[in-house]
């Protein structure tokens, strides 16, 4: 699961750098345009929007990955059997949140193929559908995470498990 998980990370980050890089493309098209030629441009806002909608749900998947949201220690660096937990629960508790982006998402697609954008024409589904997309990302990668989760949560309780043997 790691492997696959790995190249979806890579895969991610160079589309979601792509599209980030895009957005500030067209947003820097879009000043000069207006500022500088003196002709507007309406298709800008549009690609712009989606540009970054992508690229931040998928750096949002990839964020779940890398454990990077933020994160709150409650109790002091000695208790790491209680901060294991801590995260273990954390992660298992995004699980709702992930299943909304996932099937609530894909109802939202599902309403998008009626609603087109007003410069471009297209179907507002194709930029709803990055919702879905990182759904289903995160929920591969907390499906890996709770999994070390669980295995450094036994690896602990072993640990202390042989230190109180010893101590008898």
């Amino acid at each position: 699961m790691r492997r696959i998980n790995n190249v979806i990370e890579k895969a991610l980050t160079f589309v979601a750098s792509s599209l980030f890089a895009g957005f500030i493309l067209t947003v820097l098209y879009q000043v000069v345009a207006r500022n500088y030629l003196k002709i507007s441009v309406s298709w800008t806002d549009e690609v712009a929007m989606a540009f970054f909608v992508w690229s931040v749900f998928l750096g949002a998947a990839i964020a779940v990955r890398r454990r990077s949201h933020y994160v709150v220690d409650v109790f002091p660096s000695r208790f790491v059997i209680t901060q294991r937990a801590l995260r273990l629960f954390g992660n298992v508790a995004c699980l709702p949140v992930i299943y909304v982006l996932i099937v609530h998402g894909n109802v939202l697609v599902d309403m998008g193929w009626s609603r087109r954008s007003v410069a471009l024409g297209t179907p507002m589904a194709y930029m709803f559908a990055a919702i879905p997309v990182a759904g289903l990302a995160m929920l591969l990668f907390s499906f890996e995470i709770i999994m070390d989760d669980i295995a450094m949560l036994k690896k602990a309780n072993s640990v202390d498990s042989a230190r109180e043997a010893t101590k008898i």
